[in-house]
């Protein structure tokens, strides 16, 4: 998971409010990690880890996992921790689960698909039609769910990053706002039928229309690099560069800061970001500095 659920009444509970401020911020790290790993809440077999693997893995001391708190307990070989989001964490497995098995279900009937679009140009080829639900569609469990009222929605699936930015070179939409949009969206719950959701937590039902829109309103907030004055190009200003390299910066750390962008560095402890997000981190520091250079001549212009 890439997000911590936690009530607001698991804030004012006994057991947190009687707690150091050192134990919550333990407490929340271990919290954390547990997230990222959704594992339970459970940590196990981590009662020899040294003080250096908790530091590097979880973010916390041996010493301070090893104090007596409410936050959290040992359990033999294991570390349970207290009000850990069991119902939250189940709910985004089988979203997870329900967007595999729309990718499954769309292979099946494209399949399906040219098996009929070749019985209709080939009289001499006779198969039997799908079976289909009362409501006319076919009866695959895999690509149809049921929702409540009775009717059926379809599980699709969210495309790739190569996918998606081969769909925005078709629609003209430059690579480095289809990027942004594109790891925008994953950062976001996913509905049960496998759609990306928009900042409101409505599902994003088409998604090559959305990047349109959303890159749109992208190159009108940064000023897609110049303006029009009397038909002639207008350089940017010392302001709107800043304003760049602010959003810039934040996607930066948006992306270094998703656990589910890095991963576990070989025979060590230390985690580093995936290759992807790397080059996107360093495509971003590339346009910051170049911004900032531009920004120091219109500074200096001025």
């Amino acid at each position: 998971m890439i997000y911590l659920n936690l009530k607001t009444s698991t804030l004012r509970a006994p057991e947190y409010i009687g707690s150091e401020p050192t134990q919550r911020g333990t407490w929340l790290n271990l919290m954390c990690y547990c997230c990222e790993q959704e594992n339970g809440g459970v940590i196990d077999g981590c009662a020899g880890w040294k003080d250096r693997q908790w530091q590097q893995t979880a973010g916390v001391t041996l010493a301070e996992v090893r104090e007596d708190c409410d936050l959290w307990k040992w359990d033999g070989e294991a570390l349970v921790v207290t009000f850990y989001p069991s119902d939250k964490e189940a709910e985004v497995r089988g979203k997870r689960e329900a967007g595999k098995r729309g990718g499954s279900a769309k292979s099946e009937a494209k399949t399906q698909a040219s098996r009929q679009n070749g019985a209709k140009h080939n009289p001499s080829t006779t198969q039997a039609e799908p079976k289909l639900t009362p409501n006319g569609r076919e009866g695959n469990g895999k690509e149809w769910n049921e929702r409540e009222g009775g009717t059926m929605q379809k599980v699709e699936q969210t495309p790739a990053l190569s996918e998606f930015l081969e769909e925005a070179k078709k629609i003209g939409v430059e690579a480095e706002v289809a990027t942004e949009i594109w790891h925008d969206n994953e950062s976001r719950p996913i509905t049960p039928y496998g759609q990306w959701t928009d900042y409101r937590g409505n599902p994003i039902v088409k998604w090559q229309a959305n990047m349109m829109a959303r890159a749109s309103q992208i190159r009108s907030r940064r000023g897609n690099g110049t303006g029009k004055i009397n038909g002639h190009s207008k350089p940017e200003g010392v302001w709107q560069l800043q304003q760049r390299i602010e959003a810039a910066q934040k996607e930066v750390d948006r992306i270094t800061g998703n656990p589910a962008n890095k991963e576990q560095v070989t025979d060590s402890f230390d985690r580093r970001l995936k290759a992807e997000p790397l080059a996107r981190v360093k495509a971003l520091k590339a346009s910051i500095s170049e911004m900032r250079q531009r920004m120091a001549g219109v500074e200096v212009a001025a």
